[in-house]
């Protein structure tokens, strides 16, 4: 780049504030990332997302859980119920659960989870790990979901 004389500016460590929201790349790279994370799932699945009735029969909704409610969580969702799929959405910071119900899905309580929220509202990075009973009481709920999606720390094991 220094050859041919182009500048280059890194914005990923503009700080979020609402001064900056203009510059704001990684909500809006982490919103593409939610839609984009169910569109290549619906692609994927054997089945349709929506519920659809036929001469044939009915094919019930797809089934699915999102699991981190930040701005891909959320995006996720909200495109999720688009397509028509019954959507859950689960969140280590309980501030969450408006968010998640104001676009349409049910968040899944988990009793013992620990409030791994930050002073800005973020989930901490490593916060918010499952012990053996949430951790049960989630996996509860995977079960017989069509598709689990999440982005971010994962809640299982801290890692992203």
């Amino acid at each position: 780049m220094q050859n041919t004389k182009v500048s280059a500016f890194s914005l990923e460590l503009i700080p979020r504030i609402p001064e900056a929201q203009s510059m704001d790349v990684l909500s809006s790279q982490s919103n593409l990332a939610g839609y984009r994370a169910v569109i290549e799932a619906a692609h994927l699945y054997d089945k349709a997302f929506p519920m659809m009735m036929t001469a044939a029969g009915t094919v019930l909704p797809a089934k699915v859980l999102v699991v981190g409610a930040g701005v891909a969580g959320l995006q996720a969702i909200a495109t999720t119920r688009r397509l028509g799929a019954v959507v859950m959405g689960y969140d280590v910071r309980p501030a969450a659960k408006e968010q998640v119900e104001s676009l349409g899905a049910t968040f899944v309580e988990v009793d013992g989870t620990e409030n791994a929220e930050t002073a800005g509202g973020y989930a901490k990075r490593n916060g918010g790990r499952l012990s053996a009973s949430p951790r049960s009481k989630v996996e509860k709920k995977l079960w017989g979901r069509g598709y689990y999606y999440h982005h971010g720390p994962d809640p299982w094991t801290g890692c992203p």
